[in-house]
């Protein structure tokens, strides 16, 4: 989402829980990267979505294949996830937060 602050927090806790420094350096081009899996790609396109949901929202493809690939109750988790993962950003944009 491009906040400083997340990507700083984040990164380091994925580095702690043993995502390799590759997989981060190209998830700015996860979309052009065969370092994914498809159920990652999948997931990272629905963060995007609905992230910058002002272009649409998940469209209705991305939504049947993500029902392909997930129950609906993992779906559902996933997307309070991402909805979660949007509120604390704006909170940490209106609150002007920096990384520490």
């Amino acid at each position: 989402n491009g906040c400083g602050y997340c990507l700083d927090i984040h990164t380091q806790d994925a580095i702690k829980y043993g995502e390799t420094t590759r997989r981060l350096f190209v998830l700015a081009g996860w979309q052009e990267s065969e370092l994914f899996t498809e159920e990652e790609q999948v997931i990272l396109a629905m963060t995007e979505a609905v992230t910058f949901i002002h272009n649409g929202g998940i469209s209705n493809e991305l939504y049947a294949k993500a029902q392909q690939l997930f129950s609906e109750v993992y779906l559902a988790q996933l997307i309070m996830c991402m909805v979660t993962i949007n509120a604390w950003n704006r909170i940490g944009v209106a609150t002007h937060m920096k990384a520490k």
